[in-house]
């Protein structure tokens, strides 16, 4: 690269100039200028040039009094180039690493396996793939799925703060996410320059798309409960926590698939196992990838695995997909997916969590199966409510304080003892039982 004449590119000038300052804007940058990559190297150790860093602080200045959140792919290129981005922006803004920007990224989800795709595809085959297929190569995600998935993910991080949100990543990441929120089939003229950037803001129709000179606005939302959201969802945190080559069959089901609506990572995921044999293969494959115990829970072994908490509980029954998702009573925890030991998966959505996701409203699932919890599933209503920017229609609450009150004094103050030990204490259900009881 020796003689090459590095600067800005032009259509991020534009775009910076373009962008609106009453709202959150993300950014999805391309790192600053480095040498060449060694041969079959992916280069996790190659820094960005001399030249690089300083167009990096020439782009961070730019950005001086607009820079709010800085995130990067934690490979050394793109964390060298967010410091330079917050020095010149004259900010003592820390870069946080996002493994979904790179290592593996959002459209990798098994890096040993993925490798093969490149080594047989080449760089701009497996792009290609990612910009215009519709399925999954090995050890990949689909990529509009993953895509859209990225977009509200940053979205959520930005936090409708405004300003400018940067998030540093790869090539690859810049023009697959670019054209597939865009709708284009792009080619090696669309290829993004170092610190060359797309460009998303919400809008009342959805979410603005802007790369070079291409601009659209995609609907929103851009994530929900539809099937192969969830599945996509399920597999690349399958993929992070346990690995793909686990060899148990579970469940992943419960309230984590609300981060297809909040764009934030879950609470938790919860493992269900339907036998024994596979609950030990899901908690040998934990041990196995570092999993730490995270302490006692009442019904399950917790352990943190890269900061993903993930649960397996005691119960080993229900044998079937179909039959754990009756033994929830609220509708958007009624969501799962099951992973066979052949690497077969299959969704089941609960229509009435989709009726919820349309309504925006936090239902349940009548009767209530698990009516002696009936105060903790309340708690937890409320909390999905505040979570999601839903509401708790008055009648589902009705709905449980009717089962409470219709219980023998005994069996109520059963009930408040299985609240005090099961949740958190909050949302007023205390006082409320107090009143009521």
């Amino acid at each position: 690269m020796t003689g090459v004449q590095w600067q800005i590119p032009p259509s991020m000038l534009h775009l910076l100039e373009q962008a609106p300052t009453d709202r959150a804007v993300v950014v999805l940058l391309r790192h600053s200028v480095r040498n060449h990559l060694p041969p079959d190297d992916v280069g996790y150790a190659l820094p960005i040039t001399d030249v690089g860093q300083r167009l990096a602080l020439k782009l961070g200045g730019l950005l001086r009094g607009r820079l709010c959140t800085l995130q990067s792919s934690p490979l050394l290129r793109c964390v060298q180039t967010a410091q330079a981005v917050a020095e010149g922006a004259g900010t003592d803004i820390t870069a946080v690493p996002n493994r979904l920007l790179g290592d593996p990224g959002v459209f990798v989800l098994d890096g040993r396996r993925a490798w093969a795709n490149w080594e047989q595809l080449g760089h701009k085959g497996v792009i290609r793939h990612l910009i215009n297929e519709t399925g999954a190569l090995p050890g990949m995600a689909r990529p509009d799925e993953a895509a859209r998935f990225l977009v509200q993910s940053m979205l959520a991080e930005a936090a409708s703060r405004p300003g400018i949100h940067v998030f540093v990543t790869h090539d690859s990441l810049v023009i697959a996410t670019a054209a597939r929120l865009l709708g284009k089939q792009f080619g090696l003229d669309d290829w993004p320059w170092y610190l060359e950037g797309a460009f998303f803001w919400p809008t009342e129709n959805g979410v603005n798309v802007a790369y070079r000179d291409y601009e659209a606005t995609h609907p929103g939302p851009l994530c929900g409960l539809a099937e192969t959201d969830v599945l996509e969802f399920a597999r690349r945190e399958i993929a992070a926590t346990i690995g793909l080559d686990n060899g148990a069959r579970f469940f992943l089901a419960g309230g984590a698939f609300k981060s297809l609506i909040t764009g934030r990572p879950p609470r938790d995921l919860d493992l269900w196992a339907p036998s024994e044999h596979d609950r030990t293969l899901l908690l040998e494959a934990l041990r196995t990838r570092g999993a730490r115990p995270t302490g006692e829970r009442p019904c399950a072994d917790a352990f943190d695995v890269a900061g993903s908490i993930v649960e397996v509980p005691h119960r080993t029954e229900p044998s079937t997909l179909a039959d754990r998702l009756t033994c929830f009573d609220i509708a958007l925890s009624a969501v799962g997916v099951e992973h066979r030991p052949n690497g077969e998966w299959s969704v089941m959505v609960h229509p009435l969590a989709l009726e919820s996701e349309r309504r925006r409203e936090v239902l349940l699932i009548k009767p209530m199966v698990n009516w002696k919890y009936a105060l903790a599933t309340l708690e937890r209503m409320r909390r999905y409510a505040v979570e999601l920017s839903f509401s708790v229609p008055a009648d589902e609450e009705a709905e449980v304080w009717r089962v409470f009150e219709a219980q023998d004094a005994v069996l109520r103050a059963g009930m408040i003892e299985r609240y005090r030990r099961t949740g958190a204490g909050g949302f007023g259900i205390m006082k409320e039982v107090a009143c009521r009881n």
